[in-house]
């Protein structure tokens, strides 16, 4: 990942144009303000998961479930869900 050292000034005065460098292109910023290092700008660590954009194509590949095991499903959702506030609930939400 290359860094850059600016001042705070450039920062200022360009901020979007790095961000988007941060981001698109891994760059990490050194911040000075003087002599002094005061900040790192740095592109986020790696998240786990999975894309929530491709949510539909891992759903659609998925095998589908038998009629008992839908019934099962809905079964145990009745079941989880049986004991949550209803509508007459004191927090009026």
């Amino acid at each position: 990942m290359p860094t850059r050292t600016i001042t705070a000034t450039a920062l200022a005065r360009n901020f979007s144009d790095l961000l988007n460098q941060v981001r698109y292109k891994g760059l990490t910023l050194d911040v000075r303000r003087g002599n002094e290092l005061i900040a790192r700008v740095t592109p986020p660590a790696n998240i786990a998961g999975f894309p929530i954009d491709q949510i539909d194509a891992l759903l659609s590949a998925a095998p589908a479930l038998s009629d008992v095991e839908i019934g099962e499903f809905l079964r145990d959702i009745h079941e989880a869900t049986g004991g949550l506030a209803t509508e007459d609930s004191v927090w009026g939400s």
